[in-house]
């Protein structure tokens, strides 16, 4: 992976076959909000997409309809470590990342 070493990330295969690894926490136990796929041919490499708008770890997420969704997992507010309750959504023809549900702590 170009970005971070990743731990408690999770991952996904696109639509187009590339596979994705979203999140997890960096060597500094912080949660991260990158997200980069694996793009396998005639040159391999990573690229970077674009940030979540939430950093979170250990969160769950699916590929459909030419669209990630990750929601819940853990994240980190000025307070400490907190439960996260948002959802988002990749959408991989335009390239971002919406926000489904806004995040609040348990």
């Amino acid at each position: 992976m170009s970005v971070a070493a990743r731990n408690g990330c999770r991952g996904c295969v696109l639509s187009d076959g590339r596979f994705v690894v979203l999140g997890g926490m960096d060597a500094n136990r912080e949660p991260l909000s990158s997200c980069e796929a694996l793009v396998v041919g005639h040159n391999d490499h990573w690229e970077v997409l674009p940030l979540t708008h939430e950093a979170r770890r250990h969160f769950i997420c699916a590929a459909v309809a030419e669209c990630i969704l990750v929601a819940g997992g853990y994240g980190r507010t000025s307070n400490g470590e907190v439960l996260l309750r948002s959802a988002e959504v990749f959408d991989e023809v335009l390239g971002r990342w919406f926000l489904v549900a806004a995040s609040t702590s348990v």
